[in-house]
């Protein structure tokens, strides 16, 4: 068959690449995943060994993280299903008949019943940069984490991102790629969709079916709103009121970020997969103490970072300043300045009690910096101030 032969030979090629450029066996077993021949009925088997296929993959996921042989297999075999098997009639009239009863449900049938209470505590996870990440326990850190990874995973949705090099830079990575999966849930609350961005375009208004919402128009169960926040940023919000949930994509120059405000029930009954960023934090062989990084033109990225002010005027602190800081001197690029202000700023909107407002950077402790040496100064200065003053009181 055509896509079964596409499809392996996609796969071939890259495991052929890897093994030879790293002259080690390839750990990924997809060559286990099989698509049998189809001779009878063939567009009847073929989109039945395509599902088989595509969900045998989807088991090696954890196994074959970062494996660009099998992401580009996973890639042509889901293109493939949705040309062959969505515009089939039994597909089709199965799919017709969901969205009727999704309609119908919307008008006359039962409204979606909200699971999670908005008025209990939330938590929050972000990640952005070179990537830095915040996990639901409020975990701070900064990671390699190159490829593929899944950032939150659920029986309601699933975000996967990837990492690619940046440009100046041998070692720091940035989001270039994010899927957003939501998971069928009841007729009256939404169907499977799917939201897929690329740092290198513009970030779609709508799901990739077209739509922009689910449920009753009064009152969505699914939202999906686009702005801009300048020339070089735009974000993207998914609404998932029945979870009351809300997740932001925001695109700065040619990187991504992600945000998500969850309840706490939902992260804490599903935080038991150790691969999942935002539950467990980045493996320990992934993260990067940013404290001993080799110091590179630090007093630029300081005062770029102190002087750059947020799309609500804010300036940056806590973490969010020591990242900024560390991206410009990695990458030199000051689309970070733009990203860490967008992180700062959903922190600000969904998390603000988080934030203890420190103004001064950990490097301006450095006493290699003329930053780190003034920094010292001031502080110098303010305790001879308050003895001289305890003295003349």
């Amino acid at each position: 068959m055509l896509v079964s032969n596409l499809i392996r030979r996609v796969g071939t090629v890259w495991a052929a690449v890897i093994a030879v450029c790293t002259c080690v066996p390839v750990p990924c077993p997809q060559d286990t995943c099989m698509l049998p021949n189809s001779k009878d009925n063939p567009r009847d088997n073929q989109c039945r060994d395509l599902d088989v296929y595509i969900k045998c993959m989807k088991s090696l996921s954890k196994k074959c993280r970062g494996d660009i042989g099998y992401h580009s297999a996973v890639t042509v075999s889901n293109s493939e299903f949705k040309k062959l098997c969505t515009s089939h009639d039994d597909f089709s009239r199965n799919n017709s008949s969901e969205h009727s009863q999704m309609a119908q449900s919307t008008h006359n049938g039962p409204s979606c019943p909200l699971l999670f209470d908005d008025k209990k505590e939330h938590r929050f996870c972000g990640l952005f940069g070179d990537p830095h990440l915040r996990t639901f326990d409020g975990k701070y850190q900064t990671c390699r984490i190159h490829g593929a990874w899944q950032v939150i995973e659920n029986p309601f949705f699933g975000i996967m991102v990837t990492n690619e090099a940046i440009v100046n830079s041998t070692t720091a990575t940035a989001p270039t790629k994010l899927t957003v999966i939501l998971k069928a849930h009841k007729p009256e609350c939404t169907l499977q969709k799917m939201y897929e961005a690329q740092g290198d375009f513009q970030l779609p208004s709508v799901f990739e079916d077209g739509s922009t919402s689910s449920g009753p128009a009064i009152s969505p169960t699914v939202s999906l709103s686009w702005r801009s926040n300048d020339p070089n940023s735009e974000t993207v919000i998914i609404r998932l009121s029945y979870i009351s949930t809300i997740i932001t994509v925001t695109r700065v120059g040619k990187y991504l970020s992600i945000s998500a405000k969850l309840p706490d029930q939902l992260t804490q009954l599903f935080n038991q997969d150790k691969n999942v960023l935002c539950s467990t934090g980045c493996p320990h062989s992934e993260q990067i103490n940013i404290k001993q990084v080799a110091i590179n033109e630090l007093d630029r990225a300081l005062t770029s970072c102190h002087n750059s002010v947020g799309p609500t005027g804010h300036k940056l602190t806590d973490q969010y300043l020591d990242w900024c800081v560390f991206d410009m001197m990695i990458s030199h690029d000051e689309q970070f300045i733009n990203a860490s202000h967008a992180a700062y700023s959903d922190v600000l909107f969904f998390e603000p009690r988080s934030l203890f407002n420190r103004t001064i950077s950990i490097f301006e402790y450095n006493p290699n910096s003329t930053a780190g040496a003034n920094g010292i100064h001031r502080l110098n200065l303010f305790i001879l101030t308050i003895i001289t003053l305890y003295n003349f009181l």
